[in-house]
Formats: C-alpha cells, sequence, structure tokens
C-alpha cells in the first residue's frame, strides 16, 4: 500500500506541474485525497524522502516539500544495488569512462545551440586561466553541465549518476586538487562541445576519461578493486 501511494503522489506532483522546493499538501489532507491510514501515508512519504524526491521538514510549521531528481540522489540508491551484485569500483570506473563520450557527443548535437554556447562560455577561458581553477568541485561541475547539455534526461540521469559515485566513494575527503592537463581537457571540449563538433567532442573527452581513469587508478590503487560501497 505505502508503495502505491508513493507513486499516487509522484504522479500528483507532476500532473500540478510542481516543482523542487513547492510544499505538499497538509498530512491531513493527504490522508483524505488518498483514502489510507496515517501509517501506510507516513511509510510512502518516508520511500520518497530516502530516495530525495521530497523533504520532510519536521518541527512546528513542519511541511513536506518537493525535491528534485537529481543524479547524486539516484546513485545513492544505485549503491546499495551495486553492493549486492558485487559489483567492482574499477567496473565503475569503466563505466563512467565509456558513457561520458556519449554525453560529449550529445551536448554537442544539442539543437538549442544558443543555450550550449552559453552554458560553455564559462569553460572557454585560456589554458592559463584555468590552471588556477584546479578546485575538484570546478572539475565536476563540468561534467554536470555537459551531462544537462545532452538533452536526454534518461541517459543524464544515469550516466552521471554513475560520475556522482566514482567521485563520492574514490575521492578522499576534504579538498582535492585536479591536475591542470585535466582542466585544460576541459577548455577543448568546451569549444567543440560550444562549436557542435560531435566527433571531435566525443574523442575529446574519450582522451580526457582515459587520463581521469588513470588517475584514478593510480592515487588509489587499492581501492579500485574492491566490492565494499556501504
Amino acid at each position: 500500500m505505502s508503495e502505491t501511494v508513493a507513486l499516487e503522489i509522484l504522479r500528483d506532483i507532476v500532473s500540478s506541474g510542481k516543482a523542487a522546493g513547492d510544499r505538499l499538501p497538509l498530512e491531513s489532507e493527504m490522508l483524505t485525497h488518498y483514502g489510507v491510514s496515517r501509517p501506510s501515508l507516513r511509510e510512502a512519504l518516508r520511500l520518497l524522502e530516502f530516495q530525495g524526491l521530497i523533504a520532510i521538514r519536521p518541527g512546528p510549521g513542519s511541511s513536506t516539500i518537493v525535491g528534485q531528481a537529481t543524479a547524486p540522489n539516484l546513485a545513492r540508491m544505485l549503491v546499495l544495488y551495486l553492493h549486492l551484485a558485487n559489483a567492482t569500483y574499477d567496473e565503475l570506473l569503466s563505466s563512467w569512462q565509456m558513457t561520458e563520450p556519449l554525453l560529449a557527443r550529445l551536448a554537442a548535437q544539442n539543437p538549442d545551440r544558443a543555450a550550449v554556447q552559453t552554458a560553455m562560455a564559462p569553460f572557454l577561458a585560456s589554458a592559463q586561466a584555468l590552471a588556477g581553477e584546479k578546485d575538484r568541485s570546478q572539475a565536476v561541475h563540468f561534467h554536470d553541465v555537459v551531462a544537462d547539455l545532452a538533452n536526454n534526461k534518461v541517459l543524464a540521469l544515469i550516466c552521471h549518476g554513475v560520475g556522482a559515485i566514482a567521485d563520492e566513494h574514490l575521492v578522499e575527503e576534504g579538498h582535492v586538487q585536479v591536475p591542470a592537463e585535466l582542466i585544460r581537457d576541459h577548455a577543448r571540449l568546451a569549444q567543440a562541445i560550444h562549436d557542435g563538433k560531435a566527433d571531435e567532442a566525443a574523442e575529446l573527452m574519450a582522451d580526457h576519461m582515459g587520463r581521469v581513469v588513470a588517475a584514478f587508478r593510480k592515487r588509489w590503487p587499492d581501492k579500485v578493486g574492491e566490492k565494499s560501497w556501504i
């Protein structure tokens, strides 16, 4: 029953046009609307909250708000399946390496050229300027933008979810410097995507991911073969 109610709540969120941050009806209203018991409704809400699809704010003035269908939220669920499937981090890295070139190709082929050019503009700085932007978050952000430009929500969520797991599980806590060479890759990739050169973008991303994965395997050799995700 709780799973059925969770699906109905999601359908109502979408059909009513609610966006992230919008409030859902009060519990008393949802009990009447869905015709279920309070325990079933609360279990349904907990299921949705665990998946990041809603957020429950307790305390005075408590409310339930719409969450987001983001790759990190999907990744949080996916790691449970990967753990049960005995998948390794090495397999994760290989999947990440194979899927990123596809996203780059699709981003370059995006018919909304104005949106593509606007999104890529911040990454078209010179290699010298980019060399100062070696923060891990900056590097991850580039891949986030490329995924969004792929113009395919299914591929963007799944492929970007794989990258989100790699970043969260294989990178050490704290500030991580990204090699300048990889940042310069982003500038070249941004130019190819900006110019709509799909083949070149895919090839550049394949080369780039080869270097990224090699860096991961070199820095965390013991971690790569592990199967412990949780």
